[in-house]
């Protein structure tokens, strides 16, 4: 049951993005109850999986060549940001019924929403390194698509392109980490670097470490990667309340939690973590 709550999470919301574009903007009514449905179920399902967390691998699919083994595994961690995700995003969801009203191009708007909670549920629960970047790119794509949503105005298209530049810089780290781990212990599998962390050469387990947390201060605009999310707000409103205030940035705290016990006596890596989030915050509130 497990296995199938996991992959109703992301279908369904995939299927609803399908659905909602298929459709066509000629049926608005059809658009909106559509989207709703969708993610709506989705949420549910990531709800149910909740008491149904296991740290064991419930979905295992041997891709082979340099893509290895793609894993879902729903721990403690997963479950929650992935309840986090679909929860909030079918509110936001929920809120565009009225707040997108009459707007052009709703199916578009619609299935890109969609995919993107259904990307951080994936990101959430993957248990492959090369899945968690493939889902992490996906969330980077759907955002730049939803800030330049209004692509008659250069300035919401000049936030989406400024959004995908930084944060695929970002994610330059974490496919490099991905890359060590498959070179130095054998596979992609989150759970084996986790274990086998301390086996790594200490200036290559620094490297992850500070490759990552690269990652996660370009994803969470965190200082000095912050810079894109001011011109994020060229989005619909609920895009910015859902990706640039709720989710796509948690991903960046995700990434660190996860990893946090391989990295933890990482000479540096600490103080650093503490020192981005301080300057962050202070700079926010000035």
């Amino acid at each position: 049951m497990t296995a199938w709550l996991v992959i109703c999470t992301i279908a369904l919301t995939w299927l609803g993005a399908g659905a909602v574009w298929l459709v066509g903007d000629s049926r608005p009514r059809w658009q909106h109850s559509l989207a709703v449905t969708f993610a709506l179920a989705a949420a549910v399902t990531a709800v149910l999986l909740i008491p149904q967390a296991t740290d064991e691998a419930v979905i295992t699919l041997s891709v082979g060549g340099m893509f290895g083994t793609f894993t879902f595994v729903p721990d403690g961690l997963s479950v929650f940001l992935t309840a986090v995700a679909t929860v909030i995003g079918s509110l936001a969801i929920v809120f565009s019924v009225n707040y997108m009203h009459g707007e052009a191009q709703l199916g578009r708007y619609y299935a890109l929403v969609l995919l993107f909670i259904g990307a951080m549920a994936g990101l959430a629960l993957s248990g492959s390194l090369f899945l968690l970047f493939l889902f992490w790119e996906i969330t980077a794509l759907c955002s730049y698509a939803l800030i330049s949503f209004y692509n008659d105005d250069p300035k919401a298209v000049r936030g989406g392109v400024k959004a995908l530049i930084i944060t695929q810089l970002g994610g330059i780290g974490l496919l490099l980490g991905a890359l060590i781990t498959r070179t130095y212990l054998g596979d992609y599998q989150i759970s084996t670097l986790l274990a086998q962390a301390d086996t790594l050469p200490p200036n290559i387990l620094s490297l992850l470490a500070f490759g990552f947390l690269i990652a996660a201060m370009a994803k969470s605009a965190q200082v000095p990667f912050h810079t894109w999310l001011p011109d994020a707000m060229e989005a619909p409103t609920p895009v910015s309340a859902l990706i640039h205030a709720a989710t796509m940035v948690n991903a960046g705290v995700y990434l660190l939690a996860r990893f946090y016990p391989a990295f933890a006596g990482v000479a540096g890596w600490k103080t650093a973590v503490a020192t981005v989030g301080m300057v962050t915050a202070l700079l926010a509130a000035l």
